[in-house]
């Protein structure tokens, strides 16, 4: 099974990978978690690939399609998050493999907007809350040890407009192209992560 995963900031793509890599026993290929990988090992690839993300810029293309090239080639079974972002890059991997299935969530900027805005985390254990969904005892405080409660910068309700923006212009014409090889199998991802994910095994499941 060869599956890619989409989904806009507050769709809950991060808990869905999870719960799929461990049930479907996948393999979890990010190439953001790649780069990472080689730059603490300070390989020849890392330092590289260091040099574009100092620079404030993306790694090209053609690298990453070459990385992750390279780490599918060892798997039998996997799911892509985070790749493709770019026709280009979904293009160049349906050279070299076969995708079974392209899992799209979607929600509504307002949904994605409550979801990040609402976190907040403890500035001292960085234990993390939600003013919502999981709220602290004393409103601004920890309940573990008392610490401040914070926002990330990321967090604020701009950015995360201007997050979802940018996700929605890239992955607009990765459904077009997905859509045209009748991969792309939509879940609404609104509901409770419960219900999303039960959606999520049957459109993996169907044939």
């Amino acid at each position: 099974m060869k599956l890619i995963l989409l989904g806009p900031p507050g769709s809950g793509k991060g808990t869905m990978s999870e719960r799929l890599t461990k049930d479907f026993k996948l393999k979890h290929i990010s190439p953001g978690e790649i780069f990472r990988d080689e730059i603490e090992k300070k390989t020849q690839l890392g330092q590289e690939i260091r040099k574009y993300m100092e620079g404030g810029g993306l790694v090209p293309d053609n690298l990453t399609n070459e990385i992750i090239k390279l780490e599918i080639e060892k798997q039998k079974k996997f799911l892509l998050d985070g790749y493709p972002r770019t026709i280009g890059q979904a293009q160049a991997l349906s050279k070299v493999v076969k995708i079974d299935k392209v899992i799209l969530l979607e929600v509504s900027e307002k949904t994605a907007i409550e979801r990040i805005s609402g976190r907040r985390i403890c500035s001292q254990c960085e234990t993390p809350f939600h003013i919502k969904f999981i709220p602290p005892k004393k409103t601004g405080i920890c309940n573990k040890c008392g610490g401040k409660l914070m926002q990330r910068k990321d967090d604020a309700p701009a950015s995360v407009k201007k997050r979802f923006q940018i996700y929605n212009e890239q992955v607009k014409h990765l459904k077009e192209f997905f859509q045209r090889k009748k991969l792309l199998r939509r879940i609404d991802a609104s509901s409770t992560p419960k219900e999303v994910y039960h959606e999520i095994q049957k459109a993996v499941k169907d044939s």
